[in-house]
């Protein structure tokens, strides 16, 4: 499943071209997500955690965007020790989220 979700983080970059069946494949690899949290079968690695930098280069955008972003709350984040921390899967339903209010 980890494996499923990193390869569509890497098909964002094409997200304004959702189908729907994109996004119905999306939901069921969501839904096997949940049945791996109650199974305790899910483990969170460190993959999952993105800095604000990688996110930035991501996106093709500056690491200023990224806080203008922050600040606007366009983004779910986790702030450690000073730190700004993305974990993919939510940046992942942020952009759907995006991508959907946006019409396109």
């Amino acid at each position: 499943m980890i494996n499923l979700v990193d390869t569509k983080l890497n098909a964002m970059k094409n997200f304004y071209n959702f189908s729907e069946n994109f996004i119905k494949e999306f939901i069921n690899s969501l839904r096997q997500m949940v049945k791996e949290l109650l199974a305790s079968d899910f483990v969170l690695n460190r993959k999952q955690l993105l800095t604000e930098k990688q996110v930035a280069l991501f996106l093709g955008v500056s690491e200023r965007t990224m806080r203008t972003y922050r600040s606007e709350k366009h983004f779910h984040f986790i702030k450690l020790d000073g730190n700004i921390y993305y974990l993919s899967i939510i940046l992942y339903i942020d952009l759907i989220i995006k991508s959907l209010e946006s019409g396109l």
